[in-house]
């Protein structure tokens, strides 16, 4: 099968992931990475070179001429930026594919986005809806009927028990639980091992077993 061109968007830790999680998806073929720091640019990471600035249009349709692909997967995990640059891909006549790892189970009535990483080990069950530029890390669960906002990143070992909803640009850190039917606002960040028992709101910084909310969030 031949495999289809795309680019990724960051190279820092993330990407190592994003790499991983593409190669064995074995769907695309990954002609090069561009990135926010110029002096990057010209330099290889793991046999795939770096090719431009993205905040160089002009370069990024040299891209699109030479590689003849309009494809692109944010491989950066930054929450402050990961929105923005996506909408700004997309904007700029970029479109998302989609990682997902083959040992991941998905149900068939799962309603998947674009630019969605799923990754080893996940579950996702029954009649979720997961929107775009996604992250669902190694070993998370996505569970019945659960709402999974736009740019919402879920952090490995995450258990989203059935009717969950997570807000627009949320963090949900390594190995949270959030109970049946609850809440979670958007642009929160929920810290690791936390256990969500209640509503949070819009814009809050939360953790603890049982959850709590602590303060504002003024981090993105």
């Amino acid at each position: 099968m031949k495999k289809e061109k795309i680019i990724l968007v960051g190279c820092g830790q993330h990407c190592n992931v994003v790499l991983y999680n593409t190669i064995e998806q074995g769907v695309y073929d990954i002609v090069g990475i561009v990135d926010s720091d110029s002096d990057k640019v010209g330099t290889i990471v793991h046999d795939i070179p770096i090719l431009a600035n993205y905040n160089d249009l002009d370069k990024l349709d040299e891209i699109k001429v030479k590689y003849k692909t309009n494809k692109f997967f944010i491989s950066f995990g930054n929450m402050k930026y990961r929105k923005s640059c996506f909408e700004y891909f997309v904007k700029n006549g970029w479109e998302a594919v989609n990682i997902i790892h083959p040992n991941a189970v998905i149900s068939k009535n799962a309603k998947i986005g674009k630019g969605v990483l799923i990754e080893c080990g996940c579950l996702i069950t029954p009649n979720p809806i997961i929107g775009d530029n996604v992250v669902v890390n190694t070993g998370s669960q996505v569970n019945h009927d659960n709402v999974i906002c736009n740019h919402v990143y879920l952090a490995s070992g995450v258990v989203l028990s059935g009717g969950v909803t997570i807000g627009e640009n949320s963090l949900i850190d390594d190995g949270v639980i959030v109970t049946l039917g609850t809440k979670v606002g958007k642009n929160c960040i929920v810290g690791a091992g936390a256990v969500v028992t209640k509503n949070i709101d819009d814009n809050i910084i939360a953790y603890g077993n049982p959850c709590k909310s602590i303060k504002n969030n003024n981090k993105y």
